[in-house]
């Protein structure tokens, strides 16, 4: 076994000094010849000044400072919630994927595709973060963090554009055997007291199991249009089509810990005091900081498994329900965001303009959240129950329809194109054809305690009127 420092990061609204006694159960178990070295960080995270890009760049410095080892594999590393993103960030930014100084990195319920908390007003967040109104040191009264709290928010495209750094790359990527060997652990179970106002199926009462699985996959789908023959006339038609379907890169461990909230996975009571369940959670961490890379894929078997008997499965009623965190990001073919828009499920068998009970049934019950990001609404988090989705489109026979509607609309008529002359061909169904996902798509798509990113391009449309070339007649 390699001696390696071991570092530790917090989350946001907290301080390193909540690691204190996770380091000391940690030195107990893994002292001498395993762990000689603990380094805790401490780092602002409620200046409304701060990015994450300045957390990186503080956390570089800070390493140097320290003289920790920036050599392969030279280091491990615990993070707790938004402790997540910054490590991931600086990983990122400063290694390539097989020169990383970590070499086992523990996950203790990451913000890896955000938060429903972070976009909260202050007054919840008082209610739902302890010491809220305690400030840390040089930070100024009643700051939440502003900065850090927009790239937690969900759907936000700072976590997009690092899952697009580090989990959708050229290559094999940062996280594999052989290079870090990542695992993540969260809890399923919500706070007690006031701080329950926060709680939601699906999550530990401040990230949920769909945002903390660093395991997550991608899909383009591109809506062009196509000139079709109706009769002696041509119409343009919008035509869906997957570009792509990519899981992420990789792999990484992810174990879902029954009973633990957000803070009860941080481990900071004596060890005669930790529950059983925290026990467990302690036994997972020495686990993920010793695994070898020959052992990592049945590791991860292992906790998949797991996973798999706490969750519902279809057509079952035993175990939670399991939901998927699904960003979508809407823009045009010439990568400008689309912010007004709303995406429908439904039977395409069914011609009904309301789209049938398949439709009622996945918008009433299936989804069952939608948050647009604050800033650029064309950047959406559906949270779907991925179980109720499966059993709708079972009990209805039927592939799975998706389309889209989008303002503005392009008016085809001239006289209404002076006012509209460009949007998008998707209101009425002879505009927009439909596109149809097979079962083997639908399981693809929709799965339980993950992120999918899902990119669409939409085709901008021009009404003649906006430009035409008249032809100069010779002596006029």
């Amino acid at each position: 076994m390699t001696d390696r420092p071991l570092i530790l990061l917090h989350g946001w609204n907290d301080e390193g000094s909540s690691f204190e006694r996770l380091a000391g159960h940690l030195h107990r178990r893994l002292g001498g010849a395993r762990i000689q070295r603990i380094a805790i960080g401490d780092y602002l995270s409620k200046d409304d000044a701060l990015r994450f890009d300045d957390l990186q760049a503080a956390l570089d410095r800070a390493w140097t400072e320290r003289g920790l080892p920036r050599d392969t594999a030279s280091v491990d590393v615990i993070v707790h919630s938004t402790g997540g993103l910054v490590i991931r960030d600086w990983l990122a930014r400063h290694f390539p994927p097989d020169a990383a100084p970590v070499k086992h990195l523990v996950m203790l319920a990451p913000a890896n595709f955000g938060s429903p908390l972070a976009h909260l007003g202050r007054s919840m967040l008082g209610r739902v973060a302890n010491g809220f109104f305690s400030r840390q040191a040089g930070q100024a009264a009643l700051e939440t963090g502003a900065g850090i709290l927009r790239g937690l928010e969900l759907a936000s495209p700072y976590s997009w554009d690092l899952a697009m750094r580090d989990r959708f790359a050229e290559g094999d990527g940062m996280y594999a055997p052989g290079r870090v060997l990542c695992t993540v652990l969260c809890g399923n179970s919500g706070y007690g007291g006031i701080r329950a106002v926060a709680n939601e199926e699906g999550g530990d009462g401040t990230v949920r199991l769909s945002t903390a699985n660093l395991n997550c996959a991608r899909v383009r789908i591109a809506f062009r249009e196509e000139l079709r023959e109706e009769g002696r006339e041509k119409v343009r038609v919008t035509v869906p089509e997957v570009v792509e379907y990519r899981p992420s890169i990789g792999r990484t461990a992810f174990r879902i810990l029954d009973g633990l909230h957000h803070s009860a996975i941080k481990l900071d009571d004596t060890y005669s005091q930790l529950s059983q369940a925290r026990r467990g959670a302690l036994d997972l961490i020495e686990r993920a900081l010793g695994i070898e890379d020959a052992a990592f894929d049945d590791f991860c078997d292992e906790c998949e498994q797991a996973n798999r008997q706490l969750t519902r499965q279809p057509g079952e009623r035993r175990g939670k329900p399991g939901f998927q965190n699904t960003v979508v990001r809407v823009h045009d073919q010439f990568d400008v965001p689309v912010e007004d828009y709303l995406i429908e499920f439904y039977d395409p068998r069914d011609n009904r303009s309301d789209g049938g009970g398949l439709a009622r049934t996945i918008h009433e019950e299936a989804i069952r959240k939608v948050h647009s990001y604050q800033a650029d609404t064309s950047l959406r988090s559906l949270y779907i129950d991925t179980v109720r989705l499966y059993d709708a489109v079972a009990r209805a026979g039927t592939q799975l329809g998706m389309s889209i509607t989008a303002e503005p609309m392009l008016e085809e008529d001239e006289q209404a194109a002076r006012h509209t002359p460009v949007g998008f061909r998707t209101l009425a169904d002879e505009d927009i054809d439909d596109l149809r996902l097979d079962d083997t798509q639908l399981t693809e798509f929709f799965q339980p305690h993950r992120t999918l990113l899902v990119d669409i391009c939409l085709h901008r449309s021009q009404a003649a009127n906006v430009f035409r070339l008249n032809e100069h007649r010779a002596g006029s």
